[in-house]
């Protein structure tokens, strides 16, 4: 029975979320890091701490021993020079497997993160399947094919399991974070038109690769991540946009730019101090028109379905920003100039108060429904939570606290409406000034800790 994971890339975005999946489930983690790493995701949650490196043998030995399974999501996915691929990718993976072999030769499994890179491009109008020769057209792509290739090396002595994510976003997530400001600000820039790409939900990743740790099913197969139909790049921007409400203005940039002249003035980012959207070798990816993959063999094998389709995970991740304070809504902007002013207001038949740069005044008073409804009256109105989903009542009036009364009402109402057992939780955490309760399905928990039953 597996009990102890190695988890390497335990601190980057996927891999901390891998870890809270772990964590919730019982499993014991040991995070292979290193003594420069940034630890912000990993901090509070009961991990041990492993220091180790993909180029050092020794250094890995000794992060095996004693483990029960192992998942290696640590990579290099961008860099200026095409030999740190290799070197890490593909190397670094061989260097991990043989270290399994010599110190931890009896292990459960093998779970390998590598990337719908190593596949390749959609090449016709169906989104690529597991089976399709694999035709990878940039550095990272080859380096994770031919880190595949060597585990396959290793198939009839390691039990190992290889899921490709497509790209990926959520919270802890910067990749994406340039695109959420700028269409925040009224932008929204689209690398040529109707790109297609399948995007996955890094929470829904996590769960795809505790399903290969656990199923044996998953052993000796390759399973893509994609629970979901494939979008758009601009349809993407478009529920960014409908969360954030605002309308952007569209930039479409032309390939011919992006072939010819980004390239030229990739090197003034740097004497500027500027980040650039994209590395350099990266602009291979940027002109593929279609970047799809067809999830269908984990959902058939494994029973995996994903809980955070497009609407439901562009909107948690958009909430979670603000709450770090990475992005502004107008709202926020408003309320950063000195805009939040309680005022009375009259809807209908009588009197609130009303804030125009708080959420949920938008919410219950103006009625920017953005998730599913599930009850509304004169005092109420009920809806799914843009961030964790549960069902969310809030009061129509801008003032701190729910009254006895109208606490006693609203237990009522959740018996009659929701008809299953809920826990409330009257702890207000990102909105303290507007009365709100979630009526969760169970006790409130941290993302890393069990839930209970």
């Amino acid at each position: 029975m597996i009990r102890t994971v190695l988890l390497t890339g335990s601190n980057g975005f996927l891999g901390s979320h891998i870890a809270d999946a772990l964590l919730r489930n019982d499993y014991k983690v040991r995070a292979m890091v290193r003594p420069t790493s940034d630890l912000t995701w990993l901090e509070q949650k009961p991990v041990s701490y492993v220091y180790a490196s993909l180029n050092d043998p020794e250094s890995l030995k000794k992060a095996v021993e004693g483990v029960d399974a192992v998942i290696h999501n640590a990579a290099v996915v961008s860099s200026d020079n095409k030999y740190h691929y290799y070197k890490h990718n593909t190397e670094g993976t061989r260097n991990l497997a043989e270290a399994v072999l010599d110190k931890a030769p009896d292990i459960e499994r093998f779970v390998f993160v590598s990337s719908q890179a190593a596949g390749g491009p959609t090449e016709n109008q169906d989104p690529r399947k597991e089976d399709v020769l694999p035709q990878p057209v940039t550095d990272y792509g080859h380096s994770k094919l031919l880190a595949e290739n060597h585990l396959r090396k290793f198939k009839d002595l390691l039990p190992i399991s290889i899921i490709r994510p497509p790209a990926l976003y959520g919270p802890r997530d910067t990749a994406w974070l340039t695109f959420f400001k700028l269409i925040s600000r009224g932008i929204m820039p689209l690398v040529g038109r109707r790109r297609e790409l399948t995007l996955t939900h890094g929470q829904d990743a996590a769960r795809q690769v505790l399903l290969q740790l656990e199923k044996k099913e998953a052993i000796g197969d390759i399973f893509h991540s994609a629970p979901f139909e494939p979008t758009t790049f601009e349809e993407f921007g478009r529920c960014i946009a409908k969360v954030l409400g605002v309308t952007p203005k569209v930039f479409v940039v032309e390939d011919i730019l992006i072939k010819t002249v980004y390239p030229i003035i990739y090197p003034a980012f740097g004497i500027f101090k500027i980040k650039p959207p994209f590395r350099k070798d990266k602009v291979v990816d940027a002109l593929v028109k279609r970047w799809t993959i067809n999830g269908e063999k984990a959902h058939d094998l494994l029973g995996f379905e994903g809980r955070l389709p497009l609407m439901a995970g562009v909107g948690q991740t958009v909430e979670w920003y603000r709450w770090k304070g990475w992005l502004q809504s107008p709202r926020d902007r408003l309320k950063a100039r000195g805009g939040s002013v309680t005022k009375s207001r009259q809807v209908e038949n009588h009197k609130v108060q009303y804030d125009p740069s708080c959420d949920l005044c938008a919410l219950a008073i103006d009625g920017e429904v953005k998730t599913v409804k599930h009850y509304e009256d004169d005092d109420f109105i009920i809806v799914d939570c843009l961030i964790c989903r549960e069902p969310m009542a809030v009061l129509k009036n801008h003032r701190a606290h729910f009254t006895d009364e109208e606490k006693d009402r609203l237990d009522q109402i959740f018996v009659n409406v929701l008809d299953k057992k809920y826990y409330t939780d009257y702890e207000q955490r990102r909105i303290p000034e507007h009365a709100h309760v979630h009526c969760r399905s169970h006790r409130h928990a941290l993302p890393w800790q069990k839930r209970p039953e």
